[in-house]
């Protein structure tokens, strides 16, 4: 289970799912403002639209006109078409044509009637109650327009209105003779509902709720598919950055970063090949510096011991050429002497030699050459050497002799400066990480103080060059400890 959610963390994923969320908000948002415009407009075009119903009624004024304009009125036939007509709230008008027959019907109607020329109530429905003032039936701003069709008016936005609160419909169609005299008025009184009230309400909301998920559901769909492919691309192009990276980590400068979009992160990759480039080229001349380093230090040591050593040999043999023919004892002595020093500049030597080509790592590993070397540094120093191993797993042999190196460049140092009686080399394995620790019990040194050596810098180049840290700590009188980190890659 945490598998599954731990590849939604991953950028692609992100992508995909912002892509998704914004796709659907917006569909959110789009819609939101779509159902407000619709809701203004309705009703700002609604008291127009009240206008639209007085010519739908207009075939009422042949159905009435049959009746009234009988001597005497058939009465009786009027009622009898308008209770047909008005069912319930629902108020049904025929309209003929020559060509078809069909039916509009208005739902919602509060009641309609029909008066005569003087204003006289002779049909009404629903219930068919004719003492009533027909005048008490109506709200105040459908009076004038009741009026106007009693004088035979038949302007829409005349014999119209509309209540501003309770949004009631008025609508009369006059009636009229052969000889287009006024026989009547029909009325009709019916609810207008509000734009917003009627849009706004949670039964039509929950009507097109279907619609809405459908809708959210597609831009969803939609907007995932279209991030996962966009974020698929992104994502490979950030991997492949991320592979050439880990070959450069690895020492591999010759790995390049393919991208050759102009986007920023083809810019990123052009950038990061010139890095690479850059420190390709600082490697080489670390590691010519490093070449040219450790000729000096052998010069240095040549210069400091073994030259030393062989002029003091030469003055021993020259003495006792001078005293062999007078004082034999003493021209004996000297050559003692010399032989001395000869067999001490041959350990020098033997030790250089042993630092510049350690043939005892062929094929024995780290621990048994360096163990061999510490035996043989132990004899020629006299300083007491031990060797530690933990967890021991072979290395490969591009990284078995740099560590050589700087163990014998350590020893050396400890050989020279330390004062030392015993030195510990421990070497430990770990599931990531290799360490080798040389620490010695002599007279230590002020790290503020002292300013790093030259063989200090080429340990820790060559620890660079493997993508490890040395770190050394030391106190005055409290011995010296270094310590060579390298990360291992896991099995």
């Amino acid at each position: 289970m945490r598998n599954f959610f731990g590849r939604f963390r991953t950028l692609q994923w992100k992508l995909t799912l912002s892509y998704t969320w914004v796709t659907t908000a917006v569909a959110a948002a789009v819609f939101l403002i779509v159902f407000i415009i619709a809701a203004w407009l309705v009703g700002f075009f609604l008291p127009n639209l009240a206008t639209a119903f007085q010519p739908v009624l207009r075939p009422v004024e042949p159905q009435i006109a049959q009746f009234l304009e009988q001597t005497p009125p058939d009465l009786v036939g009027l009622r009898n078409w308008l209770d047909s007509s008005q069912q319930g709230d629902e108020f049904r008008v025929e309209t003929n044509t020559p060509t078809s027959a069909s039916a509009v019907r208005f739902s919602d109607v509060s009641f309609a009637a029909v008066v005569d020329a003087a204003g006289e109530l002779l049909a009404f429905e629903p219930g068919n109650d004719l003492n009533q003032p027909i005048d008490s039936l109506l709200f105040a701003e459908a009076l004038p327009a009741y009026e106007q069709a009693l004088l035979g008016e038949t302007d829409p936005e005349l014999v119209t209105a509309v209540h501003p609160e309770t949004n009631d419909l008025f609508v009369a169609v006059p009636v009229f003779g052969v000889e287009e005299d006024l026989l009547g008025v029909f009325l009709l009184v019916m609810d207008l509902p509000s734009a917003q009230t009627e849009l706004f309400t949670f039964n039509t909301i929950l009507s097109i709720l279907p619609l809405l998920l459908f809708i959210f559901a597609v831009a969803g769909f939609t907007g995932t598919i279209f991030g996962f492919i966009a974020s698929r691309g992104f994502s490979r192009r950030l991997r492949r950055l991320t592979e050439t990276a880990e070959s450069w980590s690895q020492g591999n400068f010759s790995a390049y970063a393919q991208d050759n979009s102009g986007d920023e992160i083809g810019q990123l990759a052009r950038r990061l090949n010139q890095m690479a480039e850059q420190l390709q080229n600082l490697v080489h001349t670390r590691s010519e510096l490093a070449t040219l380093e450790e000729r000096n230090r052998l010069a240095r040591d040549l210069h400091d011991s073994v030259k030393q050593q062989v002029f003091a040999t030469a003055m021993q043999l020259g003495a006792a050429q001078a005293t062999l023919d007078t004082d034999p004892e003493t021209a004996k002595s000297h050559l003692q002497e010399a032989e001395q020093l000869a067999q001490q500049a041959q350990q020098e030597l033997t030790g250089l030699i042993q630092e510049l080509r350690p043939a005892a790592l062929e094929g024995k590993g780290l621990v048994d050459a360096l163990r061999g070397y510490a035996e043989d540094w132990s004899r020629r120093t006299a300083i007491a050497a031990q060797v530690n191993v933990s967890g021991k797993r072979p290395l490969p042999l591009p990284v078995e002799q740099p560590l050589f190196r700087v163990a014998q460049e350590a020893l050396a140092n400890v050989a020279r400066h330390s004062g030392a009686q015993t030195v510990t080399i421990h070497l430990v394995w770990q599931d990531d990480t290799f360490t080798m620790t040389i620490a010695d019990d002599g007279r230590g040194f002020d790290q503020t103080a002292t300013a790093n050596g030259m063989g200090l810098r080429s340990m820790e180049e060559r620890m660079g060059q493997l993508n490890g840290r040395l770190t050394i700590h030391s106190t005055p009188g409290q011995g010296t400890q270094l310590t060579a980190t390298l990360p291992l890659e896991k099995n």
